[in-house]
């Protein structure tokens, strides 16, 4: 599901472009109609990449209209822009026209793109003195006094107070976009692969007629969900997580795209995975805290796209959990496993099933584990420990054949003869006879 094309990679990034100009074009016209000012994403050079639809004032719009603004506006914004990033700050100041304007610098995946730009305001009732000093702007610029003095009269005025609450909300916007590292454009891109892969998936299915009709779910997430476990025992968790896709797949389609059935099948799935990844040696403060995060995620899910992606989120995030605390605590278990095993071994009950109970785990996930680890399995270590200490009795006492195989855990006396020559090539008597040599 996850590999694509070049053509699928390249529809990909051009979507991607156009969904991160959506967002931050949203963010910018979000701004101005919450704040009545103007705002702008410039490049480091001071060019305007994006602006609010309320686009510039007046004012400005006059002075940039002149080649000569123009390139003073850029000047004033990119110089402004290096303030802020020395401060790591919003940066207030006014710009070559004699407004007001602050400035904060834009960093996407961790490289400094440009700067967010805002305000356009100016902070008193033009005076005679700016009056004065319009007029010589409008000389500079080649433009008509009397209309830039107008149109610089219905410039906003504000307070410095509200400047500064509007160079902290860009201070926030900005740092939730660096944060986020592509988050928001990542999830939209997967709710696309996703919605892309069920619906195709679900009529390959009706194309060769293999939908289940009135299957048994509980059974199928079942015995999907143990192979799973299983392929993560094995440590092939590629493996795992393809086989975590068929499982969404039998949800998606045993639902018939129905939302809230979805939702409903995707519990019992978490239900699953919670009961089944303790049995597997999670601990079970690890597995609730994740799952309590988990369920208020699919509560808000609110299309097909967004429940299947939880799905497959929750999915994997269990099938890492397990994986990791099988590589973590593997050895650790194996340590008390064997230690366990060294004192009890004359015990007649001792067993898999014994061993896992007092390890806290199940017998299947124990006896995979220790194979994995040892490369034999449980019940062949027990045997190994018993027939050694069986070994070291024969070679050291007088005692019976028999009495020798209870005291290291044998019920009976001919299975222990059995599983003593199968492990030594010799019979008990004939080992004693060779190797005998009773302590003084």
């Amino acid at each position: 599901m996850l590999a694509l094309s070049l053509s699928e990679r390249m529809e990909d990034l051009q979507i991607k472009k156009k969904m991160e100009k959506e967002l931050f074009q949203r963010l910018l016209n979000s701004f101005s109609y919450a704040t009545r000012m103007f705002s702008a994403i410039t490049d480091l050079e001071g060019n305007c990449i994006l602006s609010s639809e309320q686009g510039d004032c007046e004012f400005c719009q006059l002075v940039k209209s002149s080649p000569t603004g123009m390139a003073r506006c850029r000047s004033s914004y990119a110089w402004a822009g290096e303030q802020a990033l020395k401060w790591k700050e919003p940066y207030i100041f006014k710009c070559h026209a004699g407004l007001i304007s602050w400035v904060c610098p834009f960093f996407y995946r961790g490289k400094h793109i440009g700067n967010f730009i805002c305000g356009q305001v100016m902070m008193w009732q033009p005076a005679e003195f700016c009056h004065h000093w319009i007029r010589e702007l409008a000389s500079e610029i080649e433009q008509d006094p009397n209309i830039l003095l107008q149109s610089v009269d219905r410039v906003k005025s504000v307070s410095s107070v509200e400047i500064q609450a509007a160079a902290d909300l860009v201070f926030i916007i900005t740092s939730y976009v660096a944060k986020s590292e592509g988050e928001i454009f990542d999830f939209q891109q997967k709710l696309r692969r996703v919605g892309s892969w069920i619906w195709t998936e679900n009529k390959k299915q009706k194309d060769v007629g293999s939908q289940t009709a009135g299957g048994n779910t509980e059974q199928d997430l079942s015995k999907i969900g143990n192979q799973i476990f299983m392929e993560i025992r094995r440590s092939d968790i590629d493996k795992a997580k393809k086989l975590l896709e068929q499982l969404v797949l039998q949800i998606f389609i045993q639902s018939k795209g129905q939302l809230e059935v979805i939702k409903g099948r995707s519990l019992e799935l978490l239900s699953f995975l919670i009961r089944t990844s303790t049995e597997y040696g999670v601990k079970f403060g690890e597995v609730i805290h994740l799952s309590d995060l988990k369920l208020r995620e699919i509560d808000e899910a609110d299309t097909v796209e967004k429940a299947v992606l939880w799905l497959l989120a929750v999915g994997n995030a269990f099938i890492e959990l397990i994986a990791e605390r099988n590589s973590s605590e593997g050895e650790g278990i194996i340590d008390r496993v064997v230690e366990y095993i060294q004192k009890n071994y004359s015990s007649e009950s001792l067993s898999v099933k014994e061993i896992a109970r007092a390890s806290y785990l199940s017998p299947a996930y124990l006896g995979q584990l220790f194979k994995k680890k040892m490369g034999y399995s449980l019940t062949e270590h027990i045997n190994k420990v018993r027939i050694e200490q069986a070994k070291l009795l024969l070679r050291q006492t007088e005692q019976t054949i028999e009495s020798v195989a209870i005291q290291t855990g044998f019920k009976e006396r001919s299975y222990f003869c059995k599983v003593f020559k199968k492990i030594t090539g010799l019979s008990p008597n004939e080992y004693r006879k060779k190797n005998f040599s009773p302590l003084v």
